[in-house]
């Protein structure tokens, strides 16, 4: 698929995105170089994160049933992708900044050393349906999985790459039905 096929693809699934960001912006977050990092900048300038939903990414579903854990990945429904914004305090209207979940997370587990580890080697880039998010390493790309409720099993890797996670959970993706 190219890129173009890719992007267009992927725009179909929207219902609200975020606001314009910069290449210069998105460099800044993501400074180092790793597989698929040109697909995420060009993913990031045209949607800058959003959702499947006009509600954005500040409302989650409380449904227990609907809670998905690293045992039933099958069932997981992405609803949207965080926005870049650098100020991690910043407020968008409708949306998470990926920087300030990040920064809560780090502030929440900074004295579990496995897990401090983690969150300086990964960024949140989505989120799921029940409110779980998936996030990249910055390393190499590959995006993970983690239950928060079962931290100390570690994350799940369940796409490769961004360009994967994008189309397998998000373009191509058969959304479980809510009841």
């Amino acid at each position: 698929m190219s890129q173009e096929d890719f992007i267009r693809d992927s725009k179909e699934r929207f219902s609200i995105v975020g606001p314009q960001i910069s290449e210069d912006e998105i460099e800044t977050v993501f400074p180092v170089a790793f597989p698929g990092r040109e697909d995420l900048k060009q993913f990031y300038l045209l949607y800058n994160g959003g959702s499947r939903t006009e509600l954005g990414g500040t409302v989650y579903c409380g449904n227990p049933e609907h809670r998905v854990s690293r045992d039933r990945l099958d069932e997981l429904r992405v609803e949207g992708f965080f926005a870049i914004s650098r100020d991690p305090q910043k407020r968008m209207l409708g949306f998470h900044s990926m920087l300030g979940c990040r920064a809560t997370r780090l502030r929440t587990f900074s004295s579990v050393p496995e897990m401090k580890t983690f969150l300086e080697e990964n960024m949140p880039i989505a989120f799921d349906h029940s409110g779980n998010y998936l996030w990249i390493n910055l390393q190499n790309g590959h995006i993970q999985f983690l239950d928060w409720d079962a931290y100390r099993d570690g994350p799940v890797e369940i796409a490769a790459s961004f360009r994967e996670f994008v189309t397998k959970f998000w373009v191509d993706a058969v959304l479980p039905a809510l009841d």
